[in-house]
C-alpha cells in the first residue's frame, strides 16, 4: 500500500470537497492519504509536515491551480515525486487535469501507466561576501526587480563566467521553459516549449532599446549582480532583499520535476485555449 499525498488550495471550499472525493477514491485503491496540517480535510488523511509529503510518498496530487502547483514544487528539495495537476483555479495553464478526468484516469496515473515527464528547475543561490545566504530551487522563474521605488535598476549579467552585459531596467527574469508562458512572456520574452534544453534571460522594462530577450542553453550559470539593493523573487512566492555586491547565483538543477499528463495532452492545444494563441478577431458585418 502507497501513501499518497494531497496539497490543496488554502481556504478554499471547492478544494476541501475535492480533497474528500480523492481521499474515498484513494482508499478504495489501497492507498493511504496524508496532507498537510489545519487545512480541515477528512478524518481518513493522515497529517504530515510540509517536508515530509515528498519524503513519505509515491505521488503527490495538486488540488487548486498554478500556484498551488508552484508551491507543492518548492517542497521537492532532496526527493521529486510524479505531481497530478487537478486544474481548480482560473487559467490552470501548469494543472492538466479537471477533477472528472483526474478521478477517472487515477489508477493509471499512479500505476505508471501515464506520461511522466520531466520539467526543468534552476538551482538558486544568493552569495554575501563569498557565502550563501539564501538558497531554493525555481520551477517557473527568477526575478530582480525593485526594492520599493519606481526607478530603473543597474542589473549585470554574466553567462559561463563571461561578462555579458549591464543594463538599466525596472528588472530582470529568468525563465525555465515552463516559466516562459508567465510573467517572462508578459515582458516580452518567447514561448519556449516545454521540453527545449534552453532557458531564457527577459529584461523588464529595459531602457535600452537594444537590450532584447536571450535564449541559452540550459547548461548556462548565469551569475547576476545590481548596483543598489534590489528584491529577489522566486516563482512569485518566495524571495528576500539583494544587497549590493551580493551575487545570484542560477543554474540547472540536478532535481527536475516530474509531472503526470493526460495521454491526449497537446502544448500547442493549451497555447490556443488558455492564451488565445494564434487567435484573430473576425470582422463582423
Amino acid at each position: 500500500m502507497a501513501t499518497i499525498s494531497l496539497v490543496c488550495k488554502p481556504n478554499d471550499p471547492l478544494a476541501r470537497a475535492q480533497a474528500a472525493l480523492f481521499t474515498r477514491r484513494l482508499s478504495s485503491l489501497g492507498h493511504a492519504v496524508c496532507c498537510e496540517p489545519g487545512v480541515g480535510l477528512p478524518e481518513a488523511i493522515e497529517a504530515a509536515s510540509s517536508e515530509e509529503l515528498a519524503e513519505r510518498s509515491s505521488h503527490l496530487i495538486v488540488l487548486g491551480g498554478d500556484g498551488t502547483l508552484l508551491y507543492a514544487a518548492s517542497l521537492m528539495t532532496r526527493r521529486v515525486i510524479p505531481i497530478v495537476g487537478v486544474n481548480l483555479g482560473s487559467l490552470g495553464f501548469l494543472t492538466p487535469f479537471s477533477p472528472e478526468s483526474a478521478l477517472a484516469q487515477l489508477g493509471d496515473a499512479l500505476a505508471g501507466r501515464l506520461p511522466v515527464v520531466p520539467r526543468l528547475r534552476f538551482s538558486v543561490v544568493l552569495l554575501r561576501d563569498g557565502r550563501p545566504v539564501f538558497s531554493t530551487v525555481a520551477a517557473n522563474d527568477v526575478v530582480i526587480n525593485h526594492e520599493n521605488l519606481a526607478r530603473l535598476l543597474e542589473i549585470t549579467c554574466e553567462i559561463d563566467a563571461e561578462p555579458f552585459f549591464t543594463l538599466k531596467a525596472d528588472g530582470l527574469i529568468v525563465a525555465t521553459p515552463m516559466g516562459s508562458t508567465a510573467y517572462a512572456l508578459a515582458a516580452g520574452g518567447p514561448i519556449l516549449k516545454p521540453g527545449t534544453d534552453a532557458v531564457t534571460v527577459v529584461p523588464i522594462c529595459p531602457h535600452q532599446l537594444t537590450q532584447r530577450p536571450l535564449v541559452i542553453p540550459s547548461s548556462s550559470e548565469v551569475t547576476l549582480s545590481t548596483g543598489q539593493d534590489a528584491y529577489l523573487t522566486v516563482d512569485g512566492r518566495r524571495g528576500c532583499l539583494i544587497q549590493r555586491g551580493d551575487r545570484l547565483w542560477v543554474t540547472t538543477s540536478d532535481l527536475p520535476l516530474q509531472l503526470v499528463f493526460p495521454r491526449d495532452y497537446s502544448f500547442a492545444e493549451v497555447l490556443r485555449h488558455k492564451l488565445s494563441w494564434g487567435a484573430r478577431e473576425v470582422e463582423r458585418a
